[in-house]
């Protein structure tokens, strides 16, 4: 059976079938670094990338073709173009977290984790564009400008890792780096209808994202970011398939697997997520008929409504009141360059006093282990990604008559965030305008090996 998944993406192989044809022969590192740029040339106007690199590409992809024919080991990726999200550091590229402030700064280190890709002989060929220091639901920078959705031209490609959505959907990209606090993972993978990883918090080393520790911005490798940000945001891939998602996770953690075999039964529990903000009737029939579908295929199914519901207020009233101490110090000299808007978030979030600020962290922790119990008794919890499809250009969905904007649409992931658990975001229906419907499927905190074994099983089950 065919799976929505692999239809929506059915104008470009995945990178698992990349890495396939290169092993084999079939192609060269070369010939596909040359399909990508001719993409990207096509697809210039979507406006992905900050920055390109296609001549070092071309001299790692000749390299590794070079190596190929002497017989050398290569590895696991060898010859797969990618991309990286510009708020994550690589030594000798611009590190701008899309912003004028930082245009002309150039990293001196690069992330552990696009390190392991470079390692494993990816082909890196540039950074995207996000929101300024990725705060946006949308993908509009002050430095580059907007990026536009390649394959359903009417509405966002999401944020904030709507560069890397684009140019995954674009056919320039076999893969992509992003990061994910609130969704920023999750929701463009669904505005594209693609897939994304965002790993158990903490399990990634955080190095390179910029902002770091003290306002780094690309130079420090020690300097991870702190506070929430250090605590629940993390790097992760998008690609085209789940297999993709399973082969970079591997190639993302050196942590040998500790989790227990998945069986073909598991108890999964659902919700419609209308308990996080409001749903869209055709979604939360689409869950229904899902939790249906899972339960005619033997597994354990559960309905539980308000599951993480006292996440989102608390993930919420802590992003707020915690200062944005790496972010003051990182704008320290250069705020006149801002945005005015993330000038004033910057600015507000110093304004609550240290025991708020406290009672608040108190309370997400407090939050946070409730809503982990629930996998005492569960081995998937599912949810929608958002309330419905992608939104418009400038940020604003229907959700039957009523409008959402802004951080109400990631009601649903930002809650999820706060559980600190691995979440695979996958299509799993179509909307009635035939845009793409997501869910969040959601193991145990270091359980993302079964997170994906299921979203594997889920992406088998939704064919036509």
């Amino acid at each position: 059976m065919s799976s929505l998944l692999a239809r929506l993406n059915t104008d470009f192989e995945d990178a698992t079938a990349t890495v396939d044809a290169l092993r084999t022969g079939r192609v060269t590192a070369t010939q596909v670094l040359e399909c990508a740029r001719r993409a990207a040339e096509s697809g210039r106007s979507i406006n992905a990338f900050v920055t390109e690199d296609w001549e070092g590409a071309e001299v790692v992809a000749a390299a590794i073709d070079a190596r190929r024919a002497a017989g050398e080991s290569l590895g696991v990726l060898a010859g797969v173009p990618f991309s990286v999200k510009d708020v994550i550091a690589v030594a000798g590229l611009p590190a701008t977290a899309a912003s004028k402030a930082f245009a002309d700064s150039i990293a001196a280190v690069t992330s552990p984790v696009v390190q392991r890709f470079l390692d494993a002989d990816a082909v890196l060929i540039g950074k995207t564009n996000c929101p300024e220091f990725a705060f946006g639901t949308t993908c509009t920078s002050p430095l580059l400008g907007a990026t536009a959705n390649p394959r359903f031209p009417g509405v966002s490609p999401g944020g904030s890792s709507g560069g890397e959505a684009a140019a995954l959907a674009a056919g320039i990209s076999a893969f992509g780096i992003g990061t994910d606090f609130g969704g920023s993972l999750r929701w463009p993978a669904q505005c594209v209808g693609i897939t994304a990883l965002r790993p158990t918090a903490g399990l990634l080393a955080a190095h390179g994202q910029l902002p770091g520790a003290g306002g780094d911005m690309g130079h420090d490798l020690n300097a991870a970011p702190t506070g929430i940000q250090g605590w629940l945001q993390t790097i992760g891939p998008l690609a085209r398939s789940v297999r993709d998602l399973t082969m970079l996770f591997e190639v993302m953690t050196d942590a040998p697997s500790t989790e227990p075999p998945v069986g073909d039964r598991l108890r999964v529990a659902w919700s419609d997520g209308t308990a996080l903000g409001p749903v869209r009737r055709e979604f939360i029939t689409l869950m229904g008929e899902l939790a249906e579908a899972l339960s005619a295929a033997g597994h354990q199914v559960s309905s539980v409504p308000d599951v993480f519901a006292d996440c989102l207020s608390a993930y919420n009233h802590l992003r707020a009141v915690e200062p944005m101490v790496d972010h003051v110090a990182a704008i320290t000299g250069v705020a006149d360059l801002i945005s005015a808007a993330n000038r004033r978030t910057i600015d507000d979030s110093l304004r609550a006093s240290p025991a708020d600020v406290d009672a608040a962290a108190c309370a997400a922790r407090s939050a946070q282990t409730a809503a982990r119990t629930i996998f005492a008794d569960h081995d998937i919890v599912l949810l929608p990604v958002a309330g419905g499809p992608a939104c418009d250009p400038d940020g604003r969905l229907d959700i039957d008559g009523n409008t959402l904007e802004g951080w109400e649409l990631m009601g649903q992931c930002r809650a999820v965030s706060l559980v600190g658990a691995p979440v695979v975001s996958l299509p799993v229906g179509l909307s009635a305008n035939g845009l793409p419907l997501s869910v969040q499927v959601i193991a145990a905190p270091g359980h993302d090996r079964q997170a994906l074994a299921f979203a594997a099983v889920l992406e088998n089950l939704t064919g036509e």
